[in-house]
C-alpha cells in the first residue's frame, strides 16, 4: 500500500485506541448442553463469555467462527490471528475442551486489542445478539427498575432486549432530564440499593434487562453521573433534575462513607440544605477532598514495597488533572499518580481473579533521568478500575479537543424512547430533604484524608491535616430542614491492553 495510505491508516487506529471501549474477555467456563430436536437428542459444548468479569452470553466454536470469517472479510486475514483448528471428532474429554477453551480465549483477548474491530458494528452486534439468544425465548415487553442514588427507583417500560443506551435515553426522558444532558449520567450494576459499591457500568453491547437476570440476586441497576471534571456540575445545574440527581448523588457519597464532611464545610453545607440552595451544597462538597472520585477499598498496591494495604482513589484533582490516589491502611499516608504520567496499563487474568499494573515516569532524582516503574494493583474490582481509569483519559482527550459530549440526536437512527403506559413518576423526593434515606445513629461516614508524601522518586505534596468525620445525621441536624480555565497541559493518552 502506498505510504499515504499506511499513515491514515496507522492515525486511524491510533484515534480509536484512544477512545475504544475497555474490554476484558475470558472464556472461564465451558459446559455441555443437551438440546431436544425433532426428537433427537443434539450435544455440543458452549463457553461461558465473561466481559469485564461478568458473565454476558454463553457462544459455541461455530458461533465464534462465523465471526472470525465475518471479521476477515471486513478487516482482512492479516487483522487477526488464527482461529483455532476445527477437530474432526466431537470434542468431549475434559483435557481437549479445556485446551479449545484456552484456545479460543486467546483468540478472543487478542481481538479485544485491535480498537478497529472492537469498535466496529459486526462485533458489537455479534455480543448483543449472543447476549440476546440467552434470554432463549422472544422479545417480550417488560418493565425495569432504575434506582437512584438516594435509594428511591422509577420503573421504565422497555423491550427486554433493548440496549444500553436506548435504556438510559428512555429513562433520562421519563424523568424529565434535559436531552442534551442524557450521556453525563450512565446507568451502573450495583450490589445493592445503597450503591455503595459499584460493580461496573454497563456497556451498549449488552442489554441491561438481560444483565440484571444474570446477575446476582441483590444487585440492581442505578442511574449515577458518568463523568468526572467536577466543573461540568454547574453546566448541569441550569437543569432541575439534572441539579437534584446531583444532590442526591453526593448526600449518598457522603452516608456511604466516600466523602467525608469538615466541621467547617458542615455549617457552610447545612446554610444551603436549610434554604433549599442544592447549587450551593454543591458548590461547598466540591471543596472537600475526593469530591467526585471513586474509591476502591481493600487493594494491594506492589509501590513503595510489595504487599501494601490501601484504598485507591481515582478521579480528578484539584487542578482538574486525572489522578489515582493510594490511602495507605498502615501509616495514613497518601500517594498521588497523575494519569497523564502513565504510559500504559494493562490487566492480567489470573487464578485469583484479575489484577491491573500501569508503567508510571517518576520524577527524577538528583542528577538522573525520571524512571518508568511498573506498580501492580490487586483489587476485588479491578475490571471496574481499568474502566473508570480508561473513562477518564477519554474526558481528557475529549477536553482537550474541545469536543462535547455526545447527545441522544447524534445516534445512527436515533432511538425514539417509547411511550410509557404508565404516568410519569413523582419525583417531589428528589428535592425533598425529608425523603432523603435516614443515615444510621452515629454513623461514621469516613474521615479526611492524611496528608500526602513526597518520596524521591514521585512528585507529591505533603501536608498535616486533622482527620474529621460528621456523620449525616449531624449534619441534618445542624441544617433543621423540613422538608476561569487554566491552559491545560495536554494528557498523554495513555495505552491499555489485556494479556492472559
Amino acid at each position: 500500500l502506498p505510504y499515504a495510505v499506511l499513515q491514515r491508516a496507522a492515525k486511524r487506529t491510533a484515534e480509536l485506541a484512544n477512545n475504544s471501549l475497555v474490554m476484558h474477555l475470558s472464556l472461564p467456563e465451558a459446559e455441555e448442553v443437551f438440546e431436544q430436536k425433532e426428537g433427537e437428542t443434539e450435544k455440543y459444548i458452549v463457553y461461558n463469555l465473561h466481559i469485564n468479569g461478568t458473565f454476558h452470553c454463553s457462544v459455541r466454536y461455530s458461533q465464534l467462527l462465523q465471526l472470525h470469517e465475518k471479521l476477515k472479510r471486513e478487516f482482512g486475514p492479516a487483522a487477526l490471528d488464527k482461529f483455532p483448528g476445527k477437530s474432526l471428532f466431537y470434542v468431549s474429554s475434559e483435557k481437549q475442551i479445556n485446551d479449545r477453551r484456552l484456545a479460543l480465549q486467546r483468540w478472543l483477548q487478542k481481538l479485544s486489542q485491535n480498537p478497529i474491530i472492537v469498535d466496529s458494528n459486526t462485533f458489537r452486534e455479534f455480543l448483543l445478539n449472543a447476549q440476546k439468544e440467552v434470554q432463549r425465548g422472544p422479545e417480550e415487553d417488560v418493565q425495569l427498575e432504575i434506582r437512584l442514588a438516594n435509594g428511591k427507583s422509577v420503573k421504565v417500560d422497555i423491550v427486554s432486549t433493548d440496549q444500553t443506551d436506548d435504556v438510559l435515553e428512555t429513562v433520562c426522558s421519563f424523568i424529565g432530564l434535559k436531552s442534551d444532558f442524557t450521556y453525563y449520567f450512565g446507568l451502573y450494576l450495583v450490589t445493592d440499593i445503597t450503591g455503595k459499591t459499584v460493580v461496573r457500568k454497563l456497556q451498549d453491547f449488552e442489554s441491561p434487562h438481560i444483565s440484571l437476570q444474570r446477575a446476582e440476586p441483590d444487585h440492581k441497576i442505578m442511574l449515577r453521573k458518568a463523568y468526572w471534571d467536577p466543573k461540568v456540575d454547574q453546566l448541569l445545574a441550569q437543569d432541575p433534575i439534572a441539579l437534584n440527581l446531583l444532590y442526591v448523588e453526593t448526600v449518598a457519597d457522603i452516608k456511604n462513607g466516600g466523602l467525608a464532611v469538615t466541621d467547617a464545610v458542615a455549617d457552610k453545607m447545612q446554610t444551603s440544605k436549610a434554604s433549599k440552595d442544592w447549587e450551593g451544597f454543591l458548590r461547598h462538597a466540591r471543596t472537600l477532598k475526593g469530591y467526585a472520585f471513586v474509591h476502591f477499598t481493600d487493594c494491594i498496591i506492589s509501590y513503595p514495597t510489595e504487599g501494601c494495604k490501601a484504598t485507591v482513589g481515582l478521579g480528578f484533582g484539584p487542578d482538574r488533572a486525572g489522578q489515582l490516589t493510594v490511602d495507605y491502611a498502615e501509616d495514613g499516608e497518601e500517594a498521588v499518580f497523575l494519569i497523564p504520567r502513565m504510559r500504559c496499563w494493562r490487566t492480567y487474568s489470573t487464578d485469583d481473579g484479575v489484577e491491573m499494573e500501569f508503567e508510571y515516569l517518576f520524577d527524577a532524582e538528583q542528577g538522573e533521568q525520571g524512571k518508568m516503574r511498573w506498580i501492580k494493583i490487586t483489587s476485588k474490582n479491578t475490571i471496574h478500575m481499568a474502566m473508570c481509569l480508561q473513562a477518564i483519559v477519554e474526558e481528557l482527550i475529549r477536553q482537550k479537543k474541545k469536543q462535547p459530549i455526545k447527545k441522544p440526536s447524534d445516534r445512527v437512527g436515533a432511538f425514539k424512547p417509547r411511550r410509557q403506559q404508565h404516568k410519569k413518576p413523582d419525583l417531589s423526593f428528589l428535592s425533598s430533604a425529608a425523603a432523603e434515606p435516614e443515615a444510621a445513629p452515629d454513623a461514621d461516614y469516613g474521615a479526611t484524608a492524611a496528608g500526602v508524601y513526597t518520596t524521591d522518586k514521585t512528585s507529591v505534596s505533603s501536608h498535616g491535616s486533622r482527620r474529621v468525620s460528621v456523620t449525616l445525621s449531624d449534619l441534618i441536624a445542624k441544617a433543621n430542614v423540613d422538608d476561569d480555565d487554566d491552559d491545560e497541559e495536554e494528557p498523554v493518552m495513555p495505552t491499555f491492553h489485556f494479556v492472559n
